[in-house]
């Protein structure tokens, strides 16, 4: 009986992952909810301190255990060489230019990142050793073993989709090689059909815009460039300047060189306006995003090309741009598009313990998907019930109680924040750790804002939709079960939902049906009954620069120290 431990080393998102010997994923979840730190840069997924009471819930006694990691054997081993050499340290780190070089980052930065990355490989697996000997007494550790990181993107994101057989493209910042990559699902098998290589990438691209745009992409707020990019307008200055760092021989996307590279971020920095790191550069974030779609468009094109296909599976860190993602459908001969929960690094979690599932279990195939994103943890809801001690406002319904109650909550006009069930996996809150609201007044976003988030007012609230109702809310409407997509709304039902229509016309959705999370479904149906409106605006819980919340104590804190109305917690309600 051996259990599989996923773990993504990458420097930032890292996460873990738990396999059963069936092959069943029974947890996954990225460290940055445990340590309460924003995609826990630099830290290790498997922390001590955590890993003894998580390795007793999901793993029995005598159990071995194979540990996995998403970087592979040879190139773990190229980072070897390297820290020998000296590259990776302080003074080698200083020796390098920290001037923009090709990659479109940093020379010196890329590096460091590099050394951040080694050190991860270096570390993996220890956390888990020392926690199962806490647990048990011993570590019954059968190996480490190492994939490909885009192998690993690939087998988590086609191993969790409904399909049998597609196309899979993988992009992101880096990989072993290069950026992106492109596999073939046939019969459950996935196959590498070609890796691209370089150290430029889309990924890259994309957080040198959210530089140049005012934000900070080590902070990971490529996300402002997509909600403001509809505030923008195309200009053609600033197109002709980022299309400068890449062009398309053939349908092989290839950028250009340092020197390129550098004219070109220096001419885009002097036109930036002054109020750009207060507010944002809206027009560079539009055309941006645009640049993005073409350069996303040249790897469709490549990808449609060597495994045609009407199935699409999209993974890798780019695969977050739902902006982009919600567009494909219908392009390249792709009639279904699938992207996973967690698309990202913290994805490759999972891929690598299928992988290492796989490579010891021949024939094995995934359960056919779309898998539950509902993986993490749950919460105790003991410091509630200590809490009736002194809380008055603090009451326990019903399981049939609670939906109605919020529901009514929600349609006077009540901030709720709104915790059920187990975490999920990926970086959206999916109607577990959610705070909601009525999308129906059209202040609802303001006054979210001012009171909760504190986040910047271009950037957009999700609408979760009763599937049932999709086709009659959206244009040419898509299954989104994991808010992976942004569609447009139909022009007859904007004025209903105002709070949840972004300036374009979007919506990034989420589709609820029983299925996937009944107990939010009933919530949104009871919601429909009391407004005749089949949708909630739905956030993560959190405050901004903070990761979605991981306890009870967390979320009571917010609800005191914000502008929070109400707050349920499985069947306990606390109101102000």
């Amino acid at each position: 009986m051996t259990f599989k431990i996923g773990l993504a080393t990458t420097f930032h998102d890292p996460a873990i992952a738990i396999i059963d010997p069936d092959g069943m994923v029974v947890f996954a979840e990225a460290t940055e909810r445990y340590l309460q730190f924003k995609r826990a840069p630099n830290c290790e997924p498997d922390t001590v301190p955590r890993m003894e009471s998580l390795l007793r819930r999901y793993i029995p006694k005598g159990a071995e255990v194979t540990i996995a990691t998403s970087w592979s054997a040879e190139f773990t081993g190229f980072l070897d060489q390297m820290d020998r050499a000296g590259s990776f340290t302080l003074d080698a780190l200083l020796k390098l230019s920290p001037s923009l070089n090709r990659s479109l980052v940093p020379e010196r930065a890329e590096r460091a990142f590099i050394a951040s990355l080694h050190l991860g490989q270096q570390r993996a697996g220890i956390g888990t050793m020392l926690g199962l000997d806490r647990a048990f007494g011993d570590a019954k550790i059968t190996g480490l073993k190492r994939y490909g990181h885009h192998l690993s993107h690939a087998a988590y994101a086609c191993w969790s989709s409904p399909f049998s057989d597609a196309a899979c493209l993988v992009v992101d910042g880096m990989g072993e090689t290069g950026a992106s990559a492109i596999f073939a699902l046939r019969g459950g098998e996935i196959s590498e059909v070609k890796r691209h290589r370089g150290r430029e990438s889309i990924g890259f691209y994309f957080g040198l815009v959210t530089d140049l745009a005012g934000f900070d992409q080590t902070k990971g707020e490529e996300w402002k460039i997509m909600g403001l990019a509809p505030y923008g307008r195309r200009d053609p200055d600033l197109l002709a300047l980022l299309r400068q760092l890449y062009r398309i021989d053939g349908r092989k996307l290839a950028f250009t060189d340092a020197a390129t590279t550098r004219r070109v971020a220096a001419e885009i920095l002097a036109r930036r306006p002054a109020n750009a790191l207060d507010q944002g550069w809206a027009d560079l974030a539009r055309c941006g995003q645009d640049v993005f779609a073409e350069m996303m468009e040249a790897l469709l094109s490549e990808t449609a090309a060597l495994v045609p296909s009407e199935n699409l599976v999209l993974a890798g860190g780019c695969a977050l741009n739902s902006s982009f993602n919600g567009k494909i459908v219908g392009r390249h001969g792709f009639r279904h598009v699938f992207v996973p929960s967690a698309p990202a690094d913290d994805g490759n979690a999972i891929g690598a313990a299928w992988l290492a599932h796989a490579e010891d279990n021949h024939g094995w195939r995934a359960p056919k998907g779309p898998m539950t994103p509902y993986l993490g943890s749950s919460v105790s809801t003991e410091p509630l019930e200590r809490m009736t001690a002194w809380e008055p406002r603090l009451q326990k319904l019903s399981p049939n109680e609670i939906a109605l109650k919020t529901a009514e909550l929600l349609a006077e006009g009540k901030l709720v924040g709104w915790v059920q069930g187990r975490a999920e996996f990926g970086p959206r809150a999916l109607g577990n750790r959610s705070i909601l609201a009525d999308p129906r007044p059209a202040d609802a976003k303001d006054q979210l804002n001012a009171k909760v988030k504190y986040r910047e007012a271009f950037r957009p609230f999700a609408p979760s939709i009763l599937a049932e109702h999709g086709p009659d809310w959206f244009e040419d409407y898509q299954d989104a079960p994991y808010m992976e997509r942004t569609l447009t709304w139909k022009e007859a039902v904007r004025q209903r939902v105002p709070a949840v229509v972004h300036k374009d016309g979007t919506g990034r959705l989420q589709s609820v049906t029983s299925e996937r999370n009944p107990r939010y479904h009933a919530l949104i149906s009871a919601f429909h009954a009391l407004t005749g409106v089949p949708v909630i605006l739905n956030t993560s819980f959190n405050v901004m620069g903070k990761p979605i919340l991981h306890t009870t104590e967390d979320a009571v804190l917010m609800f005191y120290t914000t502008g929070l109305d109400a707050l349920v917690v499985e069947d306990w309600l606390l109101v102000k």
